[in-house]
């Protein structure tokens, strides 16, 4: 089995994000598989530089290298983004590239030394760490593509790159890409009645068709959509509630608010990830309403959508736009429902559809079940992956 050092200094772990559930998730199924894994991860608060959770190493390193760098208050959390535009958005961002990503590399090639491992795994925002840890220690590495923000030495220098979608990896990169699936957490998320009449009766829900959110607030989840939607619905006088789960801005708050829909939205804020099921359970309804027209992710879409995942396991109807990466988990009509993304008239009716049939519902969710359990575990990844590694570990790099 394989030493791995799986580079991803801007991803938190653990948090409540879908990186870093994928992180640990991805990094905890590979150990169980008997592979030495160390991870290097965003260091953040008071957390501790070095922890081992499970069998796997966590190496947890400051953005600013010397200590912390104060995340943004927008509730968006640690991404490659953070420091805003103009001139010192430019200059975090190179700072970023270079003396940071040096930084990270030369902690990973003394980590690969120190441990003897085999590989290195970057995910595509680590600002191109794992590739200059790879030219220092001769390691082979894999690139894992689930967003835009490669660095172009990571293209060059991977072996392979790992992709959820086509149309993020570049020209160059096509003969190298191998095309993976998301995964979920098969123990944790799963159909649990008792789970959900505990999380309703602490939420205080009062017997409505409650539709459920979980995730991100950043502009290409389609959290608009889904507060049009929820107008609509209201207009309608059809007996819906709604609750979003995740780390949500001041701005969307005041959105809720402006239009008066603050009887029927409830925003929880961001749970940690052993929570997220009981919300899930608790919901009738689960909605993914990616929306990228307009934004930074309208000509590359989007990665791996953990969310659609974590809802069918748990035996949910899943309502989400008609992206190829939700299209291909959701089977429309069959085991949730497909709406055109940014339609808010559509992703409404959908929803009215659902919650005036229990019986609809309730089959639904029984074949999302089904088809998830059957195709997406963690463990199911980690074993291509593993593949994929070992084919490279036997190849100089060159």
């Amino acid at each position: 089995m394989a030493g791995i050092c799986y580079v991803a200094p801007d991803v938190e772990v653990p948090y409540h994000k879908g990186s870093s559930t994928h992180v640990l998730e991805l990094s905890l199924a590979l150990a169980r598989l008997g592979h030495r894994v160390h991870v290097i991860a965003r260091r953040g608060g008071l957390g501790p530089p070095e922890e081992e959770i499970s069998g796997v190493t966590f190496h947890r390193v400051y953005r600013g290298i010397v200590g912390q760098v104060r995340r943004r208050g927008d509730g968006s959390g640690g991404t490659a983004s953070e420091g805003g535009r103009g001139f010192q958005g430019r200059a975090y961002r190179i700072y970023l590239e270079t003396c940071f990503a040096f930084y990270v590399a030369c902690i990973a090639a003394q980590l690969i030394e120190s441990q003897r491992l085999d590989v290195i795994l970057e995910r595509e925002t680590a600002f191109g760490a794992g590739a200059m840890a790879s030219a220092i220690s001769g390691r082979p590495m894999v690139l894992e593509m689930i967003g835009p923000q490669y660095s172009p030495l990571s293209i060059r220098r991977c072996s392979k790159v790992l992709a959820y979608n086509d149309l993020m990896v570049p020209r160059e990169a096509k003969a190298k890409a191998i095309f993976i699936k998301a995964a979920v957490n098969l123990n944790l998320f799963k159909p649990d009645r008792e789970l959900a009449r505990r999380r309703r009766r602490a939420l205080g829900l009062n017997g409505a068709v409650t539709v459920g959110y979980v995730g991100s607030f950043l502009d290409w989840h389609g959290v608009d959509v889904l507060l049009d939607a929820a107008e609509i619905i209201k207009r309608q006088f059809v007996r819906v509630e709604f609750i979003m789960v995740g780390p949500h801005t001041a701005a969307i708050a005041e959105s809720v608010t402006r239009r008066g829909l603050n009887d029927i939205v409830h925003l929880i804020g961001p749970v940690e990830y052993d929570c997220v099921p009981s919300y899930v359970n608790a919901c009738d309804i689960l909605v993914a309403p990616y929306n990228v027209r307009g934004t930074s992710r309208s000509k590359k879409g989007i990665g791996s959508p953990l969310k659609v995942l974590e809802y069918m396991a748990c035996g949910k109807p899943a309502i989400g736009s008609d992206l190829a990466q939700v299209a291909d988990l959701i089977d429309d009509g069959k085991n949730g429902l497909l709406f055109p993304q940014g339609d808010a008239a559509s992703l409404a009716s959908a929803i009215v559809t659902l919650a005036q049939n229990r019986e609809l519902r309730e089959e639904m969710g029984a074949r999302a079940t089904e088809s998830v359990s059957e195709r997406y575990s963690w463990l199911s990844l980690s074993k291509q992956l593993t593949t994929i590694l070992n084919d490279v570990c036997v190849r100089p790099v060159r």
